[in-house]
């Protein structure tokens, strides 16, 4: 599969792999405006999970970016802070439950601080028209690896989700 070399200055991707991944329940607070100000609605969405107990592995964040940032104005882009949840858990006055789809799609590993996670976002989409795949024209997500209150910004991990026809 053709890919990008790692670029070490803005954080360090890996090659792209399309993989088959099922689908997420997520608890989600709403957040409107741009990406970078997303860390608001997930610290209010793990106060509310902290609360709860639901913040223990295997729960890892997830971030929906609902609109495409290629044509809508950064204040007016929507997204979703998540937290994958069983079926237990139920939405209230502030969380939404959401159902992310599965399937085939295109997966980039970024290593590196979030403010500079565009660069795995230029490498992941520099890739599509070469692979010989189609965008699926779903929302791409982010998969949180680790913790960002317990990594060094350059040691966080993010899984950069495609979703594919």
């Amino acid at each position: 599969m053709p890919d990008g070399p790692p670029n070490q200055t803005a954080g360090e991707v890996m090659p792209v792999s399309v993989l088959n991944r099922p689908g997420l329940r997520i608890a989600a607070v709403r957040h409107r405006g741009p990406p970078q100000e997303i860390g608001k609605a997930f610290d209010q969405l793990m106060a509310w999970a902290g609360q709860r107990g639901i913040l223990m592995p295997p729960a890892v964040g997830v971030a929906v970016y609902l609109s495409d940032m290629s044509h809508v104005p950064p204040e007016d882009q929507e997204a979703l802070a998540g937290l994958t949840v069983g079926p237990d858990v139920e939405g209230d006055d502030i969380v939404e439950i959401h159902q992310v789809p599965g399937g085939k799609q295109a997966v980039l590993l970024y290593k590196g601080p979030y403010a500079q996670i565009g660069k795995g976002y230029q490498e992941l989409f520099g890739w599509l028209p070469t692979s010989g795949e189609q965008s699926a024209n779903l929302p791409c997500i982010e998969i949180n690896l680790n913790d960002p209150r317990q990594a060094a910004p350059e040691d966080l991990l993010t899984e950069l989700c495609l979703p594919l026809k």
